[in-house]
């Protein structure tokens, strides 16, 4: 392999492969840094933005949210193909167990979001969203009295966000 910098490209670029589906920035970096330290996070952050550069991967924003995704592009997937064999057999095996193993646990991380601020009068604001790649299914805000309160739903969102989103769903479409 080249260099260091070819070589984190490479990864990147591997593991949004075996994700398979456009994922934010920052939970790509949680997966190649944080994680699991293939990647130092200050090389992480150019490298991704040099792909972007080079229309390796593309940034698109979520309507209706601030955020934005990333998804390895026609270019990206021809250039790991073609550099496959550049990647260590240990390393592809390391990320494809990894990604196979926790890829609903991220996919939950992006999709079911939340989080609380205090207001001035004293009670916190709890935002919920659900979303997936291209679109915000649900965003909702809770007025609660306490800051545990406000721990609690958060806490517990990302295994409750799909019964709460059926329920909400299932009612509506009643009346």
């Amino acid at each position: 392999m080249q260099d260091e910098s070819t070589k984190h490209k490479l990864l990147v670029l591997f593991v949004m492969e075996k994700f398979e589906t456009p994922i934010s920035e920052d939970l790509l970096l949680t997966i190649c840094c944080i994680d699991n330290g293939w990647i130092p996070y200050l090389y992480c952050k150019q490298v991704i933005n040099e792909l972007i550069k080079s229309a390796f991967i593309s940034r698109s924003v979520t309507p209706g949210d601030n955020s934005s995704l990333l998804s390895i592009t026609a270019d990206g997937r021809s250039c790991i193909a073609y550099f496959y064999n550049d990647i260590p057999l240990s390393l592809q095996t390391e990320i494809t167990v990894f990604i196979k193993e926790n890829r609903i646990t991220y996919r939950k991380k992006q999709e079911f979001v939340c989080d609380y601020f205090r207001n001035n009068d004293g009670t916190f604001t709890v935002a919920l969203k659900i979303q997936d790649p291209s679109k915000v299914l649900l965003d909702l805000k809770i007025v609660v009295d306490s800051r545990a309160l406000a721990t609690s739903i958060k806490n517990s969102w990302g295994h409750t966000a799909p019964e709460v989103y059926k329920t909400l769903h299932d009612i509506l479409l009643e009346s």
